[in-house]
């Protein structure tokens, strides 16, 4: 916990301690400068690591004589062995501060802390008051507040936090830990108006966000939850407790694929933690993806043996899968670990009725007792009872399910059954029909029904329900074959001619991109992809790259995420950093084409050519159809006079894509080169029929059919390729092999 800290004036004097030669010109001596930067850095003036500032304490009390000045480092230095639980060393430092300066404030302080932590409780209180005497009652308010808390006090600790923030609203501590207490006792309006003023107060402390985050949440206002929670995860991403929130936050709303993805990232952070195990599990259940569910409650099971609602979830799946004897076993352990868990019991004793162990299935009903559902408890043990041969407690378990639930099919088929075994065969032929009035359709209480009215002396009774069954089977049969009929009457009509329907629109994917993340702001993949596609569209660019920076604070090391930056980072002339993401992306995966690739254009900028040249070569090792890379390889082989290779790669690169007009420029440029001018010419030609307007393809051909004498088409062709494109003699000449 970080505490504000009263300090004496002392300490703030130190900066401006001066000799009095300060005031003649000559400068202050080096070591006076690192003495009173190590003065402030251990007074916590100037940020640092814990470790350099305990270092810096240390430099200073060992030069430091004035006793004023020692008590402040003295203090100082409490207060990081405080905040390290190392409190002997922080009472020894604060003891020593009090010996030189009685009324330290910030010694009184931390000597009350160190001790209520301790459990000195009324020794801690009796520090606190003696500092109340010095000053600083607000902040020794909510100092004492805090002491009353570890002591149990919750009421008293209540009192002091208003006092302090009464005298001192800007107290941002003092609000957040009100605004827990209110959570606590579910004030959540009141404590969002807390933590709300805690942030307006100190927007970069994550437990503000997240404390904000948990009322939004239980008023049931999951969207504001969320983008809080997103706000303490862009403060601090590893923080397991804010994912899992999120994820609830996100169940709530019934947007499952997020809430799973906040859960996943959870168990990212902490492998084994229960809760998001749990919840993971439980979501996958929910949803229907039983394969994944049963392979979540392994994973909680490995990690907690003990969790019996867990092995009872994984039985039904198991069960729902007909793997009935591993669903008993984890239902078995589940009654061990919880002896009188009716849920579980219940569960059992349905499974058990299914593979006819009749009898413990009843033991276990009995024991489970109905529980939330009555109505299916009194028909299982209704079944157990007629399967064990015993009708008339069976009909009494069925009148009692019946009265719950009148049109339970199971229950009305049991009823009939029972009333047949008993003898009673016009209750059981009733008991049939009340079923299939519910369900005409049930074969098993027609069949039993047809069986009993003749030796009732119904007969008559039977026919009306065989022609309600025939008739709805040849209404059937007739539906079909009338819809056939329809069909080939449609095939034999005259057809006209059809309006042209409109092409479908194609899907927008950075629409659909924009939607999805605007419900789940942190979705890595989706961030990742919509930075790619909107690199090179300038309304677009600012938000590819807030789109990276979120995707790499979750994943660092995330090689898709680096690729995306290196782009970036080499279109803003930065290839030293490009090179850098592409190197540590290739550190993950190191076969990644579009990793390499910008590894190769890094260093061809860098002027490393080389590397680059063997980098390419890594590319096409790779990718050996991949244009761009043969083209880039080509242009480097040309500088290296390897000509033939660059012609080959050339050759290569127009294979592979054949509508791309730079490369038949390129393999033109390096024949007019070597006074190849037809085929030159006829490679201008095919990139000047797919892009008409370039204006280094006119130009280039201009120097072919200047090569090859003809004058007249030169001319032609300079002039277009200077009326399309004033710099098109810089662009040849940029290809590489042009005079």
């Amino acid at each position: 916990m970080k505490l504000l800290r009263l300090m004496s004036l002392g300490a703030f004097a130190m900066a401006g301690i001066q000799s009095a030669a300060a005031y003649a010109p000559a400068s202050v001596p080096e070591w006076a400068e690192r003495a009173q930067d190590r003065v402030r850095i251990c007074m916590g003036a100037i940020e640092a690591e814990r470790a350099e500032r305990r270092a810096a304490c240390d430099e200073s009390l060992s030069s430091e004589f004035n006793r004023a000045f020692r008590a402040d480092l003295l203090a100082s230095r409490g207060w990081l062995s405080e905040a390290e639980n190392a409190l002997k060393d922080a009472l020894r430092d604060f003891d020593a501060a009090l010996k030189a300066v009685p009324n330290h404030l910030a010694a009184l302080r931390g000597r009350a802390h160190a001790l209520s932590e301790l459990g000195r409780h009324v020794e801690a209180a009796a520090l606190i008051e003696r500092a109340m005497a010095v000053g600083g009652r607000a902040t020794l308010l909510a100092d004492r507040a805090l002491l009353r808390e570890r002591a149990g006090d919750l009421a008293g600790a209540r009192t002091d936090l208003d006092g302090a923030i009464a005298l001192d609203p800007s107290n941002s501590w003092a609000r957040g830990t009100r605004g827990r207490f209110r959570q606590d006792d579910n004030e959540h309006e009141a404590a969002l108006a807390d933590f709300e003023a805690a942030l307006a107060l100190e927007p970069q402390v994550t437990s503000y966000h997240y404390r904000r985050g948990l009322s939004l949440a239980v008023l049931g206002r999951s969207r504001e939850a969320i983008a809080t929670f997103d706000g303490a995860l862009r403060l601090e991403p590893t923080v397991v407790q804010v994912w899992l929130e999120r994820g609830r936050a996100f169940e709530a709303l019934g947007h499952e694929g997020p809430a799973l993805a906040s859960y996943e990232r959870a168990l990212r952070l902490d492998a084994r933690h229960e809760a998001a195990l749990s919840r993971r599990a439980f979501l996958l259940q929910r949803i229907g993806r039983t394969e994944e569910a049963i392979a979540a409650y392994d994973r909680l099971l490995a990690v907690q043996p003990r969790a019996a609602f867990g092995l009872n979830n994984r039985a039904g799946l198991l069960a729902g899968l007909g793997k009935r004897e591993e669903a008993l076993r984890d239902l078995d352990r589940a009654i061990a670990l919880v002896p009188g868990d009716g849920n579980a019991l219940r569960n059992r004793a349905q499974l058990l009725l299914t593979l006819s162990r009749n009898d413990k299935a009843l033991r276990d009903l009995d024991q489970a007792g109905p529980g939330h559902d009555a109505g299916a408890w009194h028909g299982m043990r209704g079944d157990a009872l007629l399967a064990l041969g015993r009708p008339e407690p069976a009909l009494e378990a069925y009148r009692a399910a019946l009265a719950l639930k009148p049109q339970d099919r199971a229950t009305l088929f049991g009823f009939g059954l029972a009333q047949e075994i008993r003898g009673d065969r016009s209750a059981a032929a009733a008991a049939y029909g009340a079923l299939l009035a519910v369900d005409p359709e049930h074969e098993g209480a027609r069949e039993r029904r047809e069986e009993l009215l003749p030796a009732l002396g119904r007969s008559i009774e039977v026919w009306p329900a065989r022609l309600a069954g025939l008739w709805r089977d040849a209404g059937g049969a007739y539906e079909r074959e009338r819809e056939a009929l329809r069909g080939i009457y449609r095939m034999l009509r005259p057809q006209h001619p059809q309006p042209a329907l409109a092409l479908p629109t194609p899907p927008n994917p950075l629409a659909a991109l924009d939607a999805a993340l605007a419900l789940d702001a942190f979705d890595v993949p989706r961030l990742i992809r919509r930075a790619q596609f909107s690199i090179g569209q300038p309304q677009r660019e600012a938000q590819a790259r807030a789109d990276l920076a979120v995707a790499l604070l979750l994943e660092p090391k995330n090689p898709a995420a680096l690729v995306q930056r290196a782009r970036l980072s080499f279109r803003d002339g930065a290839f030293a950093a490009a090179q850098a993401d592409a190197e540590t992306a290739l550190l993950s995966e190191p076969l990644s084409i579009e990793a390499l690739f910008q590894r190769a254009r890094a260093l061809t900028a860098r002027g490393q050519l080389s590397a680059a040249l063997k980098a390419y070569d890594d590319v096409v090792a790779v990718a050996p159809a991949n244009a761009a890379a043969l083209l880039n390889r080509a242009l480097l082989l040309q500088h290296a006079r390897e000509y033939e290779r660059a012609l080959a790669d050339l050759d290569a690169a127009v294979a592979a894509n054949r509508a791309d007009p730079d490369g038949w420029v390129a393999r033109a440029a390096l024949r007019t080169a070597l006074g190849q001018t037809d085929a030159a010419i006829a490679d201008f030609d095919r990139a000047l029929s797919l892009d008409a307007r370039l204006g280094q393809a006119w130009y280039g051909r201009a120097l072919a059919h200047q090569r090859r004498g003809d004058a007249a088409e030169a001319a032609a062709d300079f002039a277009r390729a200077q009326a399309l494109d004033a710099k098109a003699g810089e662009r040849y000449r940029a290809i590489g092999m042009a005079p």
